[in-house]
C-alpha cells in the first residue's frame, strides 16, 4: 500500500518540552527533559523534525519522525557556543549560533547534520555578530541576527555581509518565497532582498509593533506582532490588518497558522487575525514548525 503524507505541527521549548498536533488544535506527547535544558529553534526537512538548543555549557538536538518518539544528543559547547537558528537546505540541516553574551566579537559558527541525529564539528564564520535565524530558497541560505546583521551564503560554510548595515534595521526573523527573501523586525520593520545582499523596499510600522516572525503560505508572507499582522504576496506591497491575541512566534500548515506565546500557550488562527487558545503548558514553547511525515 502506497505511504501518503500527514501534515504535522510540533512545538519545542523550556525545560526540553516538545509537543506535537496533527491539526494545531489537539495537542499530544508532551515530553520534558532535565531542568535548564532550552529548545530554541525546530525546523522540518527531509521526512522529521529536528530542534536544536542549549542545557548547561552544551548544545541540545533532538530529532522525530513521527512527534511521538525522540532521538536525542548533546554537543559540548564550552559555554561559548550556543545554538540558536536551524533550517533546513541542500539535504541537510543547518544550525547557526555563538557566543550571544560576548561583548565586540559573538564568533558566530554553523553545525551541519544531516538527519539531525549526527552532527559534524562547529565551523567558524565570517562575521562579528552572530545569526540567529536561518532561511533557505534559491539554493542560499540567508541569515539575519545582531546589530542588523544580514548574511547570505550558499553553502552554509562561507558567508559574505552586505557592507554598512545599520543597527536600526535589525531583523528578527528571515523567510524565502516567491524568489524573495523578506525579513521583519522592531516597529513593523519589513525589508526584501533577492540575493541576499541588497535589501530594498524597507518598510516600517508604528512603535512598539515588534514583528518576531514571518512564515511562507505558498501564496503570500504573512508577519504578526502585537496587535497588527502584515500580509504581502511580493514583500513589497502590505495590508496591515489589527489582530487579536497574537503569539510571538508562528507557522503555517494545512491552512491554519499555530502560534506560541507565554507562557506556554499555544494559539491556533484561520487567518492570522484571530487568534483562539487551544493548549497550555507549565512551560514557555520557544519555536514551532510544521511538515508532511508519513501516515
Amino acid at each position: 500500500m502506497r505511504q501518503t503524507a500527514k501534515q504535522l505541527f510540533v512545538a519545542v521549548g523550556q525545560q526540553g518540552l516538545r509537543i506535537s498536533s496533527a491539526d494545531g488544535l489537539t495537542w499530544q506527547h508532551a515530553q520534558e527533559g532535565k531542568e535548564g535544558e532550552v529548545y530554541r529553534g525546530v525546523a522540518f526537512g527531509g521526512g522529521r523534525f529536528v530542534a536544536v538548543g542549549t542545557y548547561g555549557g552544551a548544545n541540545l538536538f533532538a530529532a522525530t519522525t513521527d512527534g511521538a518518539a525522540w532521538k536525542t544528543s548533546t554537543k559540548d559547547g564550552k559555554y561559548s557556543t550556543r545554538l540558536q537558528g536551524l533550517v533546513y537546505g541542500l539535504d541537510q540541516f543547518l544550525a547557526v549560533g555563538g557566543d550571544p553574551g560576548a561583548v565586540g566579537d559573538s564568533k558566530p559558527v554553523a553545525i551541519f547534520s544531516p538527519d539531525g541525529d549526527a552532527w559534524g564539528d562547529y565551523l567558524q564564520i565570517e562575521g562579528k555578530n552572530i545569526l540567529r535565524r536561518v532561511a533557505f530558497g534559491g539554493g542560499k541560505f540567508v541569515g539575519v541576527g545582531d546589530r542588523g546583521r544580514r548574511s547570505v551564503s550558499e553553502d552554509g560554510k562561507k558567508w559574505q555581509d552586505p557592507p554598512k548595515v545599520k543597527a536600526v534595521d535589525t531583523l528578527i526573523d528571515v523567510a524565502f518565497g516567491g524568489e524573495v527573501f523578506v525579513g521583519v523586525g522592531l516597529h513593523g520593520l519589513r525589508m526584501t532582498s533577492r540575493d541576499g545582499l541588497d535589501w530594498t523596499d524597507r518598510a516600517v510600522g508604528e512603535e512598539g509593533e515588534h514583528l518576531n516572525s514571518i512564515v511562507w503560505t505558498g501564496e503570500r508572507f504573512v508577519t504578526v506582532g502585537p496587535g497588527v499582522t502584515f500580509t504581502s504576496t511580493d514583500g513589497k506591497k502590505w495590508e496591515r490588518h489589527p489582530n487579536e491575541n497574537a503569539p510571538l512566534t508562528i507557522a503555517y500548515g494545512q491552512g491554519v497558522y499555530v502560534g506560541a506565546a507565554w507562557k506556554g500557550r499555544l494559539l491556533h488562527s484561520t487567518d492570522a487575525l484571530k487568534w483562539r487558545e487551544v493548549h497550555k503548558t507549565e512551560h514557555h514553547l520557544e519555536s514551532v514548525a510544521c511538515g508532511p511525515i508519513k501516515a
